[in-house]
């Protein structure tokens, strides 16, 4: 029965370092994928384990793109999406024809009242203040919908750099108060690379570890049935 423990154990843990792993390469992959939030396997125990998403300010990188907004604080853009409202930290937005502000992917963005912002494609080029009011010259276009959540951990990553709530609506959002927008910026991931990688060696290790302590197991498990098998005969 403890050997049976043991390899249980042994066989869970190498499980649990393989998902740490597949974290961190999904982390490295992302080290130029604007507004991206690292995530982090938070052990409980050996046997409990949880991924964490870091909300981190990562650095901001100036683009000189008028339609690159970038938060500085805590908050996040409103966007629509063909599922419902979500949130994202990446504020790489583009105009369409029509005049309509989508993010990267193509989705629109929302201003405060839950509307698609809408520009003037004719017009002269956007300036946007630090509230997110958006300007055409000497006309007030629309305002950029910012807000945040009060508890981040209620959040979940659904792809293409989006956030949902856990049960796929949106928790309760609020505007936030100390949260500038700042326009001809990105925000770069707050993916530390060193670090990752450091990671990734010291997993590394802890799994062939545990591997080398399976076929150990393994081995001893053979030799133990094949000199019962001699003794029997």
């Amino acid at each position: 029965m403890p050997y049976d423990y043991g390899f249980a154990d042994a066989t869970h843990a190498a499980l649990v370092m393989q998902q740490h792993m597949d974290q961190i390469s999904n982390n490295l992959a992302n080290v130029n994928t604007t507004g991206f939030k690292r995530d982090r396997l938070i052990f409980n125990d050996l046997m409990s384990r949880q991924i964490s998403t870091s909300h981190e300010q990562g650095p901001l990188r100036y683009s000189d793109n008028p339609l690159d907004v970038a938060l500085g604080g805590d908050g996040f853009f409103r966007i629509m999406t063909p599922r419902g409202e979500r949130l994202t930290r990446d504020g790489a937005f583009k105009m369409l024809p029509s005049g309509a502000l989508v993010t990267s992917g193509g989705l629109p963005v929302l201003d405060v009242a839950g509307q698609p912002v809408m520009l003037n494609p004719m017009g002269e080029k956007p300036v946007i203040t630090e509230n997110g009011t958006v300007f055409q010259g000497l006309a007030m276009i629309n305002q950029l919908g910012v807000v945040d959540v009060a508890d981040k951990n209620s959040l979940i990553k659904e792809g293409a750099n989006l956030f949902v709530g856990r049960d796929s609506e949106l928790p309760p959002t609020f505007v936030p108060e100390d949260v500038s927008v700042n326009q001809g910026y990105t925000e770069m991931p707050n993916v530390q690379v060193v670090s990752e990688m450091v990671n990734m060696i010291n997993t590394h290790r802890s799994y062939e570890a545990y591997q080398k302590t399976l076929h150990v197991m393994q081995d001893m498990d053979s030799k133990t049935v094949s000199q019962v098998g001699r003794i029997n005969s």
